[in-house]
């Protein structure tokens, strides 16, 4: 590989950003780095380390110690993403609702398709070393993601599912700077139709206040009762999850969900009719 594909591969990964929640051995901190580095990945965001910093993490970078100082330290998994566009939660274990589930490669391509086309913000989740990601957190994620392995032995230390992870993401990123820097192979390859959207992508910030109105709305016209939701506001998410919404798009929403929450408790006006209309 040259030096401008190279460039252009690291470009699209500075897309991609590595999170681990809650690691307990800084040398899995350590290892995750070089790991990331050898495939040209630079952005690890670690979610209240059990202990950090510590001369273990030094010592297993060995080669990536220039990364330490680029990472990012934050309290919660929502500080973590809240700039993303596409979150994927690692999991082997199956769950109560099945959520949209892809494979590591497939996952990687619909990543760096993304960045490609609009410059989106990813982030792949892995958890705790001894217990993964709750099903809270992984319901933080528009797509759960998974490494086929052995059924007969499928264990993976978290460090080594970050070294597959990341190959996966740079053998995508090498795929679109192929085809990019070779138009001819355009003509042989079957591409999904691509879409131009005219409105910014919202964040998972965004609809981290999304997600609690429909449930509000959905509890004041008496569709879900609040106390005993079931699994209803996981559904949601698991619906809205898979669907990106653009900015237009959320503030339309949300704009219905005011609505019918003012028809139903009697605070809406009819002179307020025309300017909702024009918002939309």
């Amino acid at each position: 590989m040259n030096q401008t594909d190279n460039a252009a591969v690291s470009a699209h990964l500075s897309h991609v950003r590595i999170v681990m929640v809650n690691t307990t051995l800084p040398a899995n901190i350590g290892s995750a780095l070089r790991a990331m580095k050898t495939m040209g990945l630079s952005k690890l965001v670690l979610v209240a380390p059990k202990t950090y910093p510590h001369p273990d993490i030094n010592a297993l970078a060995a080669g990536a110690v220039d990364l330490i100082d680029q990472i990012e330290i934050v309290d919660t998994l929502e500080d973590a993403i809240k700039d993303c566009h596409i979150v994927f939660g690692t999991s082997a274990r199956s769950r109560t609702i099945p959520w949209p589930l892809l494979d590591a490669r497939p996952a990687a391509e619909m990543s760096l398709k993304a960045v490609s086309e609009s410059k989106q913000e990813v982030a792949v989740v892995f958890g705790r070393e001894d217990r993964g990601l709750t099903n809270e957190e992984l319901a933080m994620a528009n797509y759960h993601v998974t490494i086929p392995v052995n059924t007969e032995y499928g264990v993976l230390n978290v460090a080594q599912a970050i070294q597959v992870i990341c190959y996966e993401m740079r053998m995508a990123a090498l795929g679109l700077t192929k085809l990019t820097s070779n138009p001819d192979a355009n003509m042989h390859v079957t591409k999904d139709i691509d879409m131009e959207w005219d409105e910014p992508l919202v964040t998972h910030e965004m609809m981290e206040q999304f997600y609690p109105h429909i449930e509000k709305m959905l509890a004041e016209i008496e569709f879900m009762d609040p106390k005993n939701p079931r699994l209803l506001p996981l559904r949601l998410r698991r619906l809205f999850g898979r669907i990106q919404l653009d900015r237009m798009e959320y503030h339309l929403l949300r704009g219905i969900f005011s609505r019918v929450q003012a028809l139903n408790n009697g605070t809406w006006k009819k002179s307020t009719k025309n300017e909702d209309q024009s918002n939309a």
